[in-house]
């Protein structure tokens, strides 16, 4: 068997039991990675079965939506589903996308990236991070093909997996050029112009996606953080053994890339270098000046770099097969390519689960359990107990009552409109589930203003064994009010 066909039966293998432990993860997961992030884009995925408009929401991603909406009518798992397969597809093109860049080993790539410790719990969300991941990583494997009309309609709609798309476009385009692909540089405005004239069809206007987007605030209370924020925190996500080929890979390139400028623009390393690397590098870069000034509603979340991990898969597992074939191996030459990138895959997986409680890496945290004490209290205490309406920040309750607030009214509340006099907007019986990271930050109801409110009640609190800090800075706790 050639050194090809073993490197193609490793990778099926790979990916085959990866099916089985990441749908595993997806059907009996007990949380969503990402809680209500996570929960949020399912409920406007499901929602827009009845109210079309929803497959134009920008925190959706309209993309996501139009593509996981048939999966949402099995329920949040089924989106799950969705993404699980998005996830194989990410690894199985990168692996080919590897090797069409030159390596002569490439089954480590899918290794990479369903095995990155951020990248596994996906399996477990309704998040978008991968679907972009899966559109930049198949316009490149389009572009190194030479299919560059299929590219560039490709990259086209990646800005409606996530708006970071924006800055992949101008990239294709610059590329488009070089080759002189001039007839295929219309098409990078395929998803633009389809995607407009929905808008305008659906009555949101041409230009809705100028107008109706969401991110350009700042908003105070997301904070900022250190510009090397992502790569301080190397280790949760990608893990020590894939940083390592990250960075041996990328100092071999550059100093190649120096040294041989001319090459640099041949297909496969032109590719590698300007449509693999280079985004990879303006998106994480971009993302770090962002949380740094705090700008563009930026949280310095580390799954962010998801959205990139099959690109970043591609150059590691490309710069490590370079650097190991100028490495003396003596007769062993690719079998001994084989036996160091085996020993990675045995690394790689078992440092992110080693020591795990749970295959299910995401597991219930302090707020969770907190969340579900206070379900339980009310369903002790029988509430709803009549016509009263029950106001809650979080999207754990909406999911237990089996509720979707963004296609239907219940007696469960999203928000006070008067924030500053709460008590003129519900009726006697009412209640308030004041948490102490959403009340306060999405809502803008703090707790004194509830405690010291004459109109209201205390019924009961709920408190963490330890105290623990969420964003905003305060200590997380819940209290439900009762309005008289």
């Amino acid at each position: 068997m050639t050194s090809t066909k073993i490197d193609s039966r490793i990778t099926q293998i790979i990916l085959g039991v990866s099916v089985f432990l990441l749908v595993y993860v997806a059907l009996f997961s007990v949380k969503h990675y990402a809680d209500s992030e996570s929960m949020n884009h399912y409920f406007i995925v499901e929602s827009v079965f009845t109210n079309p408009v929803m497959a134009l929401d920008h925190w959706g991603k309209p993309l996501f939506i139009a593509l996981s909406s048939l999966f949402s009518l099995f329920g949040d798992r089924g989106v799950m589903i969705f993404n699980v397969i998005v996830m194989l597809l990410s690894a199985f093109i990168s692996f080919k996308l590897s090797r069409k860049l030159g390596a002569t080993v490439s089954f480590i790539a899918p290794v990479l990236l369903l095995f990155a410790p951020v990248y596994y719990p996906f399996a477990q969300s309704c998040l978008t991070e991968p679907l972009f991941g899966l559109v930049a990583v198949l316009s490149a494997y389009q572009f190194v093909n030479k299919r560059y009309t299929l590219a560039a309609i490709v990259v086209s709609f990646i800005i409606y997996s996530r708006s970071e798309g924006l800055l992949f476009i101008p990239l294709y385009g610059i590329a488009l050029l070089v080759k002189n692909q001039w007839k295929s540089l219309p098409f990078l405005a395929t998803g633009f112009v389809a995607y407009s004239v929905l808008g305008a069809l659906l009555g949101k206007g041409f230009f809705w996606y100028f107008y109706d987007y969401p991110y350009s605030s700042i908003v105070s209370f997301y904070g900022s953080g250190p510009f090397w924020n992502w790569f301080i925190h190397y280790d949760s996500i990608v893990g020590l053994p894939f940083a390592i080929l990250i960075v041996a890979s990328f100092v071999y390139l550059l100093i190649q890339a120096l040294f041989k400028v001319k090459n640099s623009f041949r297909s496969k390393d032109f590719v590698l270098t300007y449509l693999v690397l280079v985004p990879s590098a303006i998106y994480i870069f971009g993302h770090s000046f962002l949380w740094y000034k705090g700008w563009s509603a930026s949280v310095g979340l580390p799954r962010i770099v998801g959205g990139v991990l099959p690109l970043i898969a591609v150059f590691s597992t490309v710069g490590i097969n370079k650097l190991l074939s100028i490495v003396p191996l003596s007769f062993f030459y690719k079998k001994g390519h084989f036996l160091v990138l085996s020993f990675w895959t045995v690394w790689m997986i078992g440092y992110t689960f080693y020591g795990k409680e749970s295959v299910i890496l995401s597991q219930p945290n302090d707020m969770n359990n907190l969340i579900n004490e206070s379900i339980y209290w009310l369903e002790k205490e029988g509430y709803p107990r009549g016509s009263e309406s029950i106001v809650v920040y979080k999207t754990d309750y909406f999911v237990h009552y089996g509720l979707n607030p963004k296609k239907e009214e219940s007696f469960l509340k999203t928000n006070i409109h008067r924030r500053e006099h709460p008590e003129n907007e519900l009726m006697s019986g009412d209640l308030i589930v004041w948490d102490g990271q959403t009340t306060p930050n999405e809502g803008g109801i703090s707790f004194i203003s509830l405690d010291t409110n004459s109109h209201f009640q205390k019924l009961t609190s709920f408190y963490p064994p330890t105290n623990f800090k969420v964003l905003g800075g305060g200590n997380y706790f819940i209290t439900i009010f009762k309005r008289k």
